[in-house]
């Protein structure tokens, strides 16, 4: 309802999960059902939680965007997220539905209910970059039509939180180099990702990071109060139409795709 009700109106919508696509699944299903007339595009986001911590002693948080266009998107996401292992205990466990309650159990025993045993089992478990390279080299095919990584740039749980830290470098340049996508809404960060900042002008962005980047935002909502409510009203509008195709398209052309602000850009959309 809050999402039904906001102003200004939400119109693309990433669901989030840790490690799977639960919820996603669910809100499609209410969308099916006649919630959400308004949302065209419903897409979902799988948050990561990698084996790094920041500053602030929190895993960095990487993002899998992922396009509801293939008709099968919901089997390929939880096959290719089944490629992912974790290990406590000196037993490994997927990163499926079933695997995630076992590692819940084996964690806490007193997890008796499924789901308890599954929040238990997606909270513990960890992936590393290393690992998510190599999925995405198994599995270039499906990924790179269906994929965008998005990596959080903030200090808490992104990696600005890895800076203070000089024998981090390599790693952070090394996530964010993976990374599509920079979660961020900082004008400062913007700036940098399209090669406006003096230390770091395009040709040696790009040699370093890979390319430059689109900074996108959300409301990261984790009360009811701050659903499509982002910080100081820094909204996110995107040029284009209303498809996972113009996320893709804000990576070929960051800075004429996407702004951040309470209007959207003035000329046409």
């Amino acid at each position: 309802s809050s999402i039904e009700t906001s102003e200004p109106r939400v119109r693309a919508l990433g669901v989030t999960d840790y490690f799977c696509i639960q919820t996603y699944k669910e809100v499609r299903r209410r969308k099916d059902g006649g919630r959400l007339r308004n949302v065209d595009l419903l897409f979902p986001n799988v948050e990561m939680r990698l084996d790094i911590k920041t500053a602030a002693i929190k895993p960095i948080n990487l993002h899998l965007l992922f396009s509801p266009d293939d008709p099968n998107h919901e089997y390929e996401i939880e096959r290719i997220l089944g490629q992912l292992r974790f290990k406590y205990q000196e037993q490994w466990y997927a990163c499926n539905r079933q695997e995630l309650i076992r590692l819940g159990r084996a964690f806490d025993s007193s997890q008796s209910h499924e789901d308890g045993a599954f929040r238990t089992g997606v909270n513990q478990f960890k992936t590393t970059l290393p690992a998510l390279q190599d999925l995405f080299l198994q599995e270039k095919k499906w990924l790179s039509r269906n994929c965008l990584v998005a990596i959080a740039g903030k200090s808490t749980d992104g990696t600005s939180g890895l800076q203070q830290d000089a024998s981090f470098a390599a790693q952070r340049q090394e996530l964010e180099r993976f990374a599509d996508v920079i979660f961020s809404s900082s004008p400062q960060q913007r700036d940098f990702w399209l090669g406006k900042h003096p230390d770091y002008p395009p040709k040696k962005l790009e040699a370093t990071y890979r390319s430059s980047k689109p900074c996108l935002h959300g409301s990261d909502a984790h009360r009811l109060e701050v659903v499509g409510a982002p910080a100081l009203r820094r909204y996110c509008w995107l040029k284009g139409d209303l498809a996972f195709e113009t996320l893709h398209q804000t990576v070929l052309e960051p800075e004429d795709r996407v702004s951040i602000g309470e209007e959207p850009p003035p000329g046409p959309s």
